[in-house]
């Protein structure tokens, strides 16, 4: 509800450095998110210089994803490279940025040989930190907002923010567009509805993932078990935090349409739900992620059971290990004990 938190002016002009509520807390969970994982890394006595490496990849991989994957779906409200790079003013999907974000990590920890589940467990807490803060930046924004909810559960938004901007357009058409006093007599006799706070919701949904993660890490099993319990857990609570928002286009359930009309079965096609692109999302993590738990329980991989850890880089006081200590002899005998 606040989009700009404070301006610096800049002493001789007339301009000024503007701080913008959507940036600023996406830059504090980032910043939150590296440092949980670099402690947890420290714990397991491995050096947290390869959670920052990793938090690089991270970092311009969600961005580029995230923004990107919005452009996609919002194209239409964008018309030069310009529009695309102001992140500031909102317009990022969780969803390309965890794909892309992923995609770089793994390219990074393949391309130094490092085991990958092993380090994205490491991280998947912190995922979840960092886009609960991200939450808090929509909320300031005015973006991923819900839809109309029963009087007494919501609340309504100020004029000139986004919800309200959206329900205004709908309920005079053309009328936001124009802007001026007819903008303002609107504001003064027209009432918005109040609607879910779903950018709340998704927050203490996030925060609730991380602390359960939290927690859990220490009795996991298996290498790999906190990445799919997170996609799972997140595909399943994203999909429902769905149903209460309105600002994404719902669309038909994973293209099917087209194949059921290809079989002539038109019917059929025109019976299937419509979702959001990010419910469709939802449905695909979960699936990946029943199958990445169905096959860490079936695996009998040594280097995917928890006792297992790559040589230690850390001493227990935290600092360098000696070369000989992380040898790879050193390192063969230890997995081939565990």
């Amino acid at each position: 509800m606040r989009q700009i938190l404070f301006r610096i002016p800049i002493p001789g002009t007339d301009s000024g450095v503007t701080l913008y509520g959507y940036g600023a807390m996406l830059c504090l969970g980032f910043l939150l998110a590296i440092f949980v994982a670099a402690w947890r890394a420290k714990r397991l006595k491995q050096s947290p210089d390869i959670i920052y490496n990793l938090a690089l990849f991270c970092f311009f991989g969600g961005l580029v994803g995230a923004r990107g994957f919005y452009v996609i779906q919002y194209g239409d409200q964008y018309s030069s490279l310009l529009d695309f790079v102001k992140i500031w003013e909102g317009g990022l999907t969780f969803y390309g940025g965890f794909l892309l974000a992923v995609a770089a990590v793994i390219g990074y920890l393949a391309v130094t040989k490092k085991p990958i589940l092993y380090w994205l467990d490491i991280m998947a807490p912190s995922g979840m930190l960092g886009l609960a803060f991200g939450r808090l930046g929509c909320f300031l924004n005015g973006c991923c907002y819900g839809g109309v909810c029963p009087d007494g559960l919501g609340f309504s938004w100020p004029a000139g923010t986004i919800p309200w901007q959206h329900y205004a357009e709908q309920a005079v058409p053309g009328l936001v567009a124009s802007g001026g006093a007819a903008q303002a007599a609107l504001a003064a006799g027209w009432h918005m509805p109040a609607i879910y706070p779903t950018q709340l919701l998704a927050f203490a949904n996030a925060m609730l993932l991380f602390l359960l993660l939290h927690l859990w890490f220490r009795h996991k099993r298996k290498h790999g078990q906190i990445l799919f319990t997170l996609i799972l857990l997140y595909g399943i609570s994203r999909f429902l935090l769905e149903c209460l928002r309105d600002d994404e286009a719902r669309i038909y359930l994973l293209g099917l349409p087209a194949i059921l009309e290809g079989l002539g079965l038109g019917h059929a096609a025109a019976a299937l739900p419509r979702l959001t692109i990010s419910q469709n999302m939802a449905i695909v993590m979960v699936a990946v992620s029943v199958v990445g738990l169905a096959w860490l329980r079936r695996t009998r991989r040594p280097e995917l059971r928890a006792e297992f850890a790559p040589p230690p880089t850390l001493h227990a006081a935290g600092d360098p290990a000696p070369a000989a200590e992380a040898s790879p002899r050193k390192g063969r005998r230890k997995d081939k004990a565990s």
